[in-house]
């Protein structure tokens, strides 16, 4: 019978070594999940989301007077006066279904796939009454998110839209 010559490890260096492997990969799979939920432009939290839900009977309040408003708002892609840059078009009315002019419109948007790149808006009054115009980047074709703020003879008005955009630019 030969004689074999066999390296054994022993015990005492296997098994805390077995227990160090399993840590580190708990560390890195922890890691690896972390940087991945960082680092995803889809993930946003709602800016001063503890602020807005400290003012949600304001939030109910508001809705309600929109209600009783009885606005309308009309968004459409076109261009800037003038420059031709590309825009959000919103045309306001009111109950009557006549023009609101004068108003001072300000808004976000952004889209649903890259939810913490906002886009802030600063509408400015067109040719057309009750007409305003923002440039924005609406570079995707899918869902994105419009908030607007509107102040107008003497009233404040808020309003919320899904917008789903089809294939955008050539």
């Amino acid at each position: 019978m030969a004689n074999s010559v066999r390296s054994k490890i022993p015990a005492h260096i296997v098994w805390p070594g077995f227990v160090l492997a399993l840590l580190g990969m708990s560390v890195t799979m922890v890691t690896i999940t972390v940087v991945a939920a960082v680092g995803d432009p889809s993930f946003a939290v709602e800016s001063d989301y503890h602020d807005k839900a400290m003012r949600w009977d304001d939030h109910v309040a508001q809705q309600a007077r929109n209600s009783e408003l009885g606005w309308q708002v009309a968004v459409a892609i076109g261009s800037m006066p003038g420059d031709g840059e590309p825009a959000l078009i919103v045309r306001l009315t009111d109950r009557a279904g006549a023009p609101i002019v004068g108003a001072a419109v300000e808004g976000a948007c952004f889209h649903y796939a890259v939810a913490d790149r906002v886009q802030t808006l600063g509408f400015v009054a067109t040719d057309e009454p009750g007409a305003y115009a923002a440039p924005a980047i609406l570079h995707r074709a899918g869902l994105w998110d419009l908030r607007l703020t509107v102040d107008a003879a003497g009233e404040h008005f808020t309003h919320k839209q899904r917008l789903e955009l089809g294939k955008v630019g050539g």
